[in-house]
């Protein structure tokens, strides 16, 4: 159907140029003097290959010197998808996410502590066993090193620790049976929530709710493409409907440069007025102007287009000329409305994000939750003990056993043989009493959630109504494309009749030039009738979210990556 329309728009531009000169040369042959009267020569209008030569548009000349760069839609949304830079920025946000949940780890990582401390502490002689003969002070020195104090939070909500300590201590004590004395203790301590903290705690909750950033990051940037195309395939269609508008005004032109000829034909045989050579010539300048004018358009478009699907200025398509290789056909797009719906509701990414905040307002209330519970710990330790130092004799025998006696390593050495350890395992219990902030902050979080849930039924409703105004939109382009197509046939042959009635005296020049500027303008309205109908089919599916396939989304992902000069 379209090809016909096609080939009876054209055939019918045909008929008014032949029908033109037709005319032309009839009402020339019509005032020829009769026999007997003596007859002078009857100028001819020139041929149509006569006329002065029409401008190449922008895309005629691309072609002429080999910078056409012809791209369908299909063609034109991948490099959107590949070179975009709007979608190539938004791609770079999941870096930014990741690194997130990456940082929402971070309570988990270990923490690793050395320390070393000299101490002294010098006492007056209060009692029996701390005396020190021959002092009236009991004086005591110890250098202490933590080789290492090791730290981390479990998933489960609790932690281990792992501390060794290797200690030197001195006295003057009577009763000291190493002096100086060495020690080396070993300690490891498991903690455990069972209550609070058990199934949820602060840590775990920021990890869900970084997850959750993530997938909401992803819906956006979903989003930010379908629009971003969106744009893009409305914009290849304004490029098809300037290049086509260029045509028609040129064709307007020519029409125009017809009649100027035939007018001055006219005019030199008498048979018309000079206002009408006048006329002719004023009408020429205005369309000429409107050629102008169009082609500024389509070179606007163009570098409007350009600047959407390239990623530098220095790209080799600043230096071509974009021929789109679709056109401006009419294709019936037919839609369910209550389908349409279901799909939207079903795509859409505003519902998704809200849906997932929705989520992130229950962790957020769960983990405060969980603070209002008792904290129910349980707790266990294990150490081991060295010790070691060499005798002393200040108080008669020592009751020392021989394995600990020796120097600094010794200890370690009785760490590992004698057996020497201490353990314990116990419960830590902690009631909260009151707490308000807590209860505000839970009364918030439920107030949030019945907020969420009501604007979630408001989108809804907005859904709903958009896609009936987009469907309404497709059917109503649809039935302008009709309506355009039989006012521009009647325009065609309003300007053939016009064109006839002039020829045999009936009407005037300016009823001429009327008809063609109304040809013209139907023409313009057809194209753009057709082109508003592709746009709403765009809004539609762009409105359901069915613009773009899935793959196309891993497409876009890669973007940022192909954008030069970032490295």
């Amino acid at each position: 159907m379209t090809t016909s329309r096609s080939s009876n728009r054209h055939g019918a531009a045909d008929r008014i140029l032949s029908g033109t000169v037709i005319s032309a040369l009839f009402f020339s042959l019509a005032v020829l003097p009769g026999p007997g009267l003596a007859q002078e020569p009857t100028p001819q209008p020139q041929a149509a290959q006569e006329l002065p030569p029409l401008p190449s548009s922008p895309v005629e000349i691309a072609e002429k010197n080999g910078t056409a760069l012809r791209l369908s839609l299909i063609d034109v949304t991948k490099l959107a998808l590949q070179n975009n830079l709007d979608i190539a920025i938004s791609d770079t946000n999941e870096e930014i996410y990741q690194q997130k949940i990456r940082g929402a780890y971070g309570p988990y990582d270990p923490t690793l502590t050395i320390t070393y401390a000299y101490s002294q502490s010098r006492r007056a002689n209060t009692n029996f066993v701390n005396a020190a003969a021959g002092f009236p002070y009991n004086q005591s020195n110890q250098n202490r090193l933590t080789f290492f104090q090791y730290q981390q939070a479990l998933p489960t909500g609790g932690d281990i620790s792992a501390t060794a300590n290797w200690s030197r201590g001195t006295t003057n004590s009577d009763f000291q049976l190493l002096d100086p004395s060495y020690s080396s203790t070993p300690l490891f301590r498991f903690t455990q929530p069972l209550l609070r903290n058990f199934r949820i705690d602060q840590n775990r909750g920021n990890i869900k709710i970084a997850n959750l950033d993530l997938k909401i990051n992803d819906s956006t940037f979903k989003q930010k493409v379908v629009d971003t195309v969106a744009r893009i395939q409305a914009l290849y269609w304004d490029l098809v409907n300037a290049i086509r508008d260029y045509e028609i005004r040129r064709e307007s032109v020519k029409l125009a440069q017809i009649t100027l000829q035939n007018n001055r034909k006219k005019v030199e045989i008498g048979t018309l007025a000079p206002i009408g050579i006048t006329e002719a010539e004023a009408e020429l300048a205005n369309r000429e102007v409107d050629l102008i004018a169009a082609e500024e358009r389509i070179n606007n478009v163009q570098n409007n287009l350009k600047a959407l699907i390239s990623n530098d200025r220095r790209a080799e398509i600043w230096r071509q000329t974009i021929v789109p290789t679709e056109t401006a056909e009419f294709r019936d797009y037919k839609v369910d409305l209550e389908v349409a719906i279901s799909t939207a509701l079903a795509n859409r990414p505003e519902l998704e994000q809200l849906d997932i905040r929705l989520e992130q307002t229950d962790i957020n209330y769960n983990v405060n939750k969980n603070r209002k519970k008792w904290q129910f710990d349980l707790v266990a330790d294990v150490g081991l003990q060295g010790v070691s130092g060499p005798q002393s004799f200040r108080n008669g025998i020592p009751q020392v056993a021989q394995s600990i006696v020796g120097g600094p390593f010794q200890a370690f050495k009785v760490l590992l043989s004698e057996g020497f350890y201490n353990w314990s395992v116990g419960f830590n219990l902690q009631i909260p009493l009151g707490n308000r902030a807590l209860e505000s902050q839970l009364a918030q979080l439920n107030v949030q959630r019945r907020q969420n849930l009501m604007n979630r039924r408001v989108l809804e409703q907005q859904i709903q109504v958009e896609i009936r105004n987009a469907v309404q939109a497709v059917e109503t382009s649809k039935k302008r494309v009709e309506t355009a197509r039989v006012a521009r046939q009647l325009a065609e042959e309003q300007l053939v009749g016009e064109e006839k009635r002039f020829q045999a005296g009936l009407s005037e020049n300016f009823r001429v030039l009327d008809r063609q500027r109304g040809l013209s303008s139907a023409q313009g309205v057809e194209l753009q009738a057709l082109i508003t109908y592709k746009k709403a089919i765009i809004g539609l599916q762009t409105a359901m979210y069915t613009l773009l396939e899935s793959n196309d989304f891993e497409i876009a992902k890669g973007s940022s990556q192909g954008v030069p000069g970032l490295q």
